[in-house]
């Protein structure tokens, strides 16, 4: 929902709902909210929206430092502005994914807010700067494997959330036809950092890529990867190894009337799925999956695309 009010601000508001649980129950739950205040040049946020640092920081390859923690259910405060070519955000969390104030009664916690978090990024030219900031939790410390019924809990209510000080800074630019990527992250909790490299370069209607992190925790190795992407015409092909041994094949064929193909292998062959999706026209369409995953760390983010594990048959709807 949204509606442009007298003084040009957009006032908005969006839901989701949860209409069928996982035993096909008929249950209607609120799945997340966000409640939105927006002019030309600024914008408030309320509800299931993402953190500052997560939403400008830009890394370089797989960087085991710059865990900056990313909103899944949380109730977030967050304050967009842009300046010019320059776009900051700050945010703070209100609440974790259950709902749980930080300062609910009998946890021990005084703040009413948490982890606050800073993103900057600006155009200079033919440069973009990334800035990222994010605070130690008050909750840093909590180890508990079970989430606690009452208490604040971020760690435990969503696998996403790092309760350490994080810092980044990054840097890139374009030049003889190549993209390059320059990152530096700190977690000042661990004292501990990650310097990267990344650089993509277009030959023909395929893009070669590298990145090269070197890590100073000496329990983490460095890191490379290599990538191809290939698109020309209805095909999509991609491909990926690193240092861990991990590749990933995925490829997408468009059959034209509306049907797309797809199917990929990833995780070294321990995931793998095959998918279609179809115009259904007037802004419908339909996608049927069926994706598994067959190590220890099975989970509902397969492929590029991030389909569930088993089979889906999902409809949308755009009007």
């Amino acid at each position: 929902l949204s509606q442009e009010l007298d003084n040009g601000l957009t006032a908005g508001a969006t839901f989701d709902f949860d209409v069928a649980s996982s035993d096909l129950g008929t249950s209607l739950v609120s799945g997340g909210y966000v409640l939105s205040l927006e002019s030309e040049t600024a914008g408030l946020f309320f509800g299931d929206t993402a953190f500052a640092a997560q939403t400008h920081w830009v890394s370089a390859g797989d960087m085991a430092n710059d865990g900056f923690s990313e909103a899944d259910g949380e109730t977030v405060l967050r304050g967009d502005m842009t300046f010019g070519d320059v776009s900051a955000s700050v945010s703070y969390v209100v609440a974790d994914a259950r709902g749980q104030l930080v300062d609910v009664a009998g946890s021990g916690y005084t703040d009413k807010l948490d982890q606050l978090s800073i993103g900057v990024s600006a155009d200079l030219g033919n440069f973009n700067v990334a800035l990222a900031y994010q605070a130690e939790s008050v909750a840093f410390g909590d180890d508990d494997a079970t989430a606690d019924a009452t208490d604040y809990d971020p760690s435990d209510e969503n696998g996403d959330f790092n309760l350490d000080e994080v810092f980044g800074l990054s840097l890139s630019t374009s030049f003889s036809g190549a993209d390059v990527t320059f990152a530096y992250a700190t977690n000042n909790t661990a004292g501990e950092n990650s310097i990267g490299l990344a650089v993509a370069y277009p030959v023909g209607p395929v893009t070669l890529g590298a990145a090269f992190v070197s890590e100073s925790g000496a329990a983490t190795d460095d890191y490379w990867e290599v990538t191809a992407a290939y698109a020309d015409g209805p095909i999509a092909v991609n491909a990926s190894f690193d240092s861990t041994d991990d590749w990933a094949l995925e490829g997408s064929y468009d059959v034209g009337n509306g049907l797309t193909v797809l199917a990929g292998v990833a995780d070294a062959g321990e995931d793998f799925y095959v998918a279609g999706s179809y115009a259904l026209g007037g802004g419908a369409a339909l996608l049927v999956s069926y994706a598994e995953d067959q190590d220890a760390d099975a989970g509902d983010e397969i492929g590029a695309n991030d389909y569930q594990e088993g089979t889906t048959v999902e409809v949308s709807f755009e009007f």
